[in-house]
């Protein structure tokens, strides 16, 4: 099963309580549940990426430590014990077992069809967490494509195939005000956020503490916006970027900008206005001669439209006015006009 959301959308925290509940549900029943995590204090050391078995076997053998008052720590277990993927599966005999990976997209093999260790990893982990009845995996990333690609290295007949879970958005304004026990939060706001819980917690923390910068890091969202620049930014980016907005098609996205939008079981990609109005700046600073002026006006609109008034008709203005210059810069004239859902 993969889960799927948005850099700093929660995918930590929820497959970290999954495994929770399955180890306190399962408690007594000889079921190994085992969260790892390519994140956090355990994040990918560089030489790592040559062998991602061992990375994997090494942070599952750090998760089978007893825990103590004192919390382990994984780069000095890392420097000095060594562990096989023999001794892994030793250790596991036939015993069921369910293996969480938080952040799988870390393995920058990930999207190389033609990687080989990424192939031996798959194989790996489907001979033994995937193979029978009494296991399970369960990994999390922000792209769907990771869990495609994972299913084409492992080459597969079995019958058995990822469930895509989408992590729940805010269903409504109620529910957001009821949450984080914040009434001030309005709807423009949400979607701002594209209403992704865990960036909506994070800005009313923001509001409430205005004195801590470290609520809604950038910095991820800032390698990503550099890495997308060292790829190349022509207009012909400019006007595919522009149209996922329209239609979710992840195809046409530069994929390291990936992360800084929701993604959806049906593989279409959701605009999360806080981290795309940046992208859009950063183009502008570019100095796109074709489209400068039009992705500035853009950004303002976004912008307009978050801080416009309350039960007023401003923000429906700036919402038409920002879809309409995108589609004449995408050329998309054929879709409905506002990419609203068949149910809004």
């Amino acid at each position: 099963m993969a889960v799927v959301r948005c850099s700093r959308g929660g995918k930590t925290r929820a497959l970290y309580e999954l495994s929770r509940v399955l180890k306190e549900r399962l408690r007594g029943d000889d079921v190994a549940v085992i969260y790892i995590s390519l994140n956090d204090q355990s994040s990918l050391i560089n030489w790592e990426s040559l062998n991602p078995i061992d990375a994997i076997c090494r942070r599952i053998a750090f998760a089978a430590l007893p825990r103590t008052e004192e919390e382990p720590d994984f780069d000095r277990f890392a420097e000095e014990v060594e562990v096989s993927s023999k001794a892994i599966v030793k250790w596991l005999g036939a015993s069921p077992r369910i293996l969480l990976i938080d952040e799988l997209n870390k393995l920058e093999g990930m999207t190389d069809p033609g990687n080989v260790e990424m192939k031996r990893l798959a194989e790996f982990l489907k001979t033994h967490f995937l193979a029978n009845d009494k296991q399970y995996f369960v990994f999390s990333s922000h792209v769907v494509s990771s869990s495609y690609q994972l299913s084409e290295f492992m080459d597969s007949a079995s019958r058995r195939r990822v469930h895509i879970r989408e992590l729940p958005l805010i269903a409504n304004l109620s529910t957001a005000w009821n949450t984080f026990n914040y009434e001030q939060l309005n709807a423009r706001q949400l979607l701002h956020y594209g209403c992704v819980p865990a960036l909506v917690y994070q800005s009313v923390c923001a509001v409430l503490d205005p004195t801590n910068d470290s609520y809604l890091p950038k910095m991820n969202r800032e390698i990503a916006i550099m890495k997308c620049v060292q790829e190349g930014v022509t207009d012909e980016v400019i006007e595919q970027l522009l149209g996922s907005f329209l239609d979710g098609d992840p195809d046409f996205v530069p994929p390291a900008l990936l992360q800084l939008m929701d993604t959806t079981s049906d593989s279409e990609v959701r605009w999360i206005p806080y981290n795309m109005v940046p992208v859009l700046r950063k183009f502008v600073k570019l100095g796109s001669r074709k489209y400068s002026i039009l992705l500035r006006t853009i950004c303002d609109c976004f912008d307009s439209f978050l801080k416009s008034k309350a039960a007023s008709g401003d923000s429906w203005e700036y919402l038409f006015l920002m879809t309409l210059l995108i589609r004449c810069v995408s050329h998309k004239f054929e879709q409905v006009l506002l990419p609203l859902g068949d149910n809004k």
